[in-house]
């Protein structure tokens, strides 16, 4: 029987960065997720990330905007906290290769950047950030997946006050200069600790720089890791146990978004080729053809209990 597996890396091709911030809310990205299963009315969620802080906004939409609506919603959720962007990154949807939202970001004075292929390589991180909410909901939405729009806001402060992997530092922190408590504490400056007004600037200033060194080692970093995965299909053998992405799968669920990334581990049967392979399924998973593309698999670490897939 399938069993559900938290999220692991599959095996994915070499990256290269696309953009160099400098200050926060300089380079965005956007991107939307769903359909998801009705929630207050809503069923997209739009995100928008920061690609220098990885601060991130996560607004709850009935639909799927067009240029004009979507323009009306930046202005509101992006433009009144972080003002003007350099520039924008997106896919190639409708919205964003509209004719009015070429000119809404040049009264932004904003660069349009559209992706071909809307890939974690090319586009700064927005859809490992929509990985990360998804993983987020899976774990506190209830089963029916109907209340995920009340979730939002506790998933966006989880998200930015936590330490991002890419900087060392968590998103508040880098954008507001302090960390912002998700509870209630008790205040702790003690007298003589505070800063100046000519201080706190080149604090600010000075974090931002550390920011930048620690993304450019963080971008070289996850080039060695992308191309190490590409290069893991080669180790797979018969016999070995595997977890299997969920993405081509329909295991019933109301929203596919929602639902496990990855079920198993199954036994390799047999390499048909490099890239592809023929598992062992069990049979509560249908009429699911057993062959698979390296890119779907994640090598298991460990051993069965109760028996044999």
């Amino acid at each position: 029987m399938a069993s559900w597996a938290p999220p692991p890396s599959a095996i994915a091709p070499g990256a290269s960065p696309v953009v160099e911030p400098m200050r926060p809310w300089e380079c965005v990205a956007m991107d939307f997720v769903g359909e998801l299963p009705p929630s207050r009315g809503h069923r997209y969620i739009w995100t928008i990330l920061d690609l220098f802080s990885k601060q991130a906004h996560f607004v709850a939409l009935p639909k799927l905007p067009s240029a004009e609506k979507l323009a009306d919603l930046y202005v509101k959720h992006v433009y009144r906290l972080h003002g003007c962007p350099d520039k924008i990154i997106s896919d190639r949807g409708v919205q964003f290769t509209a004719k009015f939202w070429g000119k809404f970001l040049q009264l932004l004075g904003a660069e349009r950047n559209l992706s071909s292929a809307f890939h974690p390589a090319t586009n700064g991180g927005v859809e490992r950030t929509q990985q990360t909410l998804c993983q987020f909901l899976r774990m506190y939405t209830n089963y029916r997946q109907d209340d995920w729009a009340d979730l939002l806001p506790f998933a966006e402060m989880a998200f930015n006050g936590a330490v991002h992997s890419a900087t060392g530092r968590a998103p508040f922190e880098i954008v507001y200069g302090q960390e912002v408590a998700p509870f209630p504490r008790l205040p702790e400056w003690k007298e003589g600790e505070g800063q100046t007004d000519e201080e706190w600037p080149a604090k600010i200033k000075q974090g931002w720089q550390t920011v930048v060194e620690a993304l450019r080692e963080t971008q070289k970093k996850y080039k060695l890791f992308a191309d190490r995965r590409r290069r893991e299909g080669d180790k797979l053998g018969e016999g070995d146990l595997v977890w299997l992405s969920t993405k081509n799968l329909k295991l019933g669920f109301p929203s596919k978004k929602l639902a496990p990334r990855y079920i198993g581990p199954f036994r390799v049967a047999k390499r048909i080729n490099e890239v592809t392979y023929e598992l062992r399924l069990p049979k509560d998973l249908g009429k699911v053809h057993p062959v698979f593309h390296c890119s779907l698999l994640k090598k298991y670490k460990g051993t069965l209990d109760g028996g044999e897939q």
